[in-house]
């Protein structure tokens, strides 16, 4: 204690309350030196033990990844995988530990997506849903093989174009029926009547309008009928739209109209039927302007959604629609035109769902009336597979 007190102290350790304090002192440092002691016996206790509980924990959470429905990846920091349960094993049937996640999408995956999900040579397609790990830099990614699923789904819906198609024949028979029959008069009076050359120009010139109009009726018929079998390539938007462009052209003069085109230099390709979505936008098109008494100005706005989807906006300043119109505008044979075919539009949606996209209607009387379409684009879906 004499270090602690110092040498000019040590008369003063004979009296009673300083040897009492030098005695606490010393309490204190014997105390201190077993704490220390206690200190560094549990610190080897944790040491020796931490690599057993760790060796259980991972045996528990190895466990539970087997036992989720599916296949389980997990991916470190570095996106390599870390764990792999049964069934990602199983599914994917390829080398998976201390693999990096994207040379394994280009080992078992098509580099192009399915409606938006991987899928494999045989065939075989999957979703992938992707979450943080949370508690550590990685992923965790859950495959499941949809591939009966997406098959169920493709047949209930071919079903059910098939039974829509049904019932549209009896009013196909009736949209056919009176202009063939129109046709047939004005023909009949040529052959049989001896006319002036003006009057049996006049009587061909209305027969071919009718037999156009039978035409482009079947022509409808026969893109809905496709079902969204179309013959699929890739195409980029900014060809898309130069195409609608120059088609438009001559009916836009005709009219005096105008079409703002904006985005459509858009650098983003899509995989489908040029043609099938280009007869669908300029069907569109086409509508805004009869639907435009004067000055018709079609607004066409083309984007990227944060989504990763093809966005496009088409907005006239017509006469718009009302709310009953707007419920029943994409149904088959439905139109507010007397010499409509009513397939217009019941095409057009039948084309933009053959490529996975959905079309929607905004409008009311007087405001023009405004359709926004979405489209998957390719530059997403390459996005999709190298983040997963």
């Amino acid at each position: 204690m004499c270090t602690l007190f110092g040498v000019e102290n040590q008369k003063l350790n004979e009296t009673p309350a300083l040897q009492s304090l030098q005695g606490a002192f010393e309490q204190f440092n014997r105390l201190s030196e077993t704490l220390n002691a206690s200190v560094e016996q549990i610190s080897q206790n944790v040491d020796r033990i931490k690599p057993a509980e760790a060796q259980t924990e991972a045996g528990a959470n190895s466990r539970l990844i087997d036992a989720i429905p599916g296949g389980v990846v997990v991916l470190d920091r570095q996106g390599k995988v870390a764990e792999a349960n049964e069934g990602a094993r199983l599914l994917l049937d390829t080398p998976l530990l201390q693999e990096p996640w994207r040379e394994i999408v280009k080992r078992v995956f098509l580099p192009e997506l399915d409606q938006g999900e991987l899928k494999t040579a045989d065939g075989r397609q999957f979703s992938i849903s992707t979450r943080p790990l949370g508690y550590a830099p990685g992923q965790v990614l859950l495959l499941s093989d949809v591939t009966q699923t997406r098959e169920l789904q493709r047949t209930a819906q071919q079903n059910l174009h098939l039974v829509t198609m049904g019932k549209m024949m009896a009013s196909l028979a009736h949209q056919i029926r009176t202009p063939l029959a129109s046709t047939m008069l004005y023909l009949s009076q040529c052959v049989d009547t001896v006319l002036d050359s003006e009057t049996t120009r006049s009587f061909c010139q209305k027969a071919l309008a009718r037999s156009r109009h039978i035409e482009k009726l079947i022509n409808d018929m026969l893109v809905f009928a496709h079902g969204g079998q179309f013959v699929m390539t890739r195409f980029s938007v900014a060809d898309l739209f130069t195409e609608l462009n120059d088609q438009l052209l001559l009916q836009l003069q005709q009219r005096g109209a105008v079409l703002q085109l904006q985005g459509q230099q858009c650098e983003v390709e899509l995989q489908g039927n040029k043609d099938a979505l280009l007869g669908a936008l300029a069907n569109l098109c086409m509508n805004a302007l009869q639907a435009c008494e004067q000055k018709p100005l079609i607004d066409i706005r083309i984007a990227t959604t944060i989504h990763g989807l093809l966005s496009i906006s088409l907005k006239d300043n017509g006469c718009g629609m009302d709310r009953d119109t707007r419920a029943h505008i994409f149904d088959p044979f439905f139109s507010t035109k007397a010499d409509g075919t009513g397939l217009g539009l019941a095409v057009v949606k039948a084309v933009i769902e053959s490529h996975q996209g959905r079309i929607a209607v905004f409008s009311r009387p007087g405001r023009g009336c405004r359709f926004r379409i979405f489209l998957p684009c390719r530059q997403a879906m390459k996005t999709q597979v190298s983040n997963t």
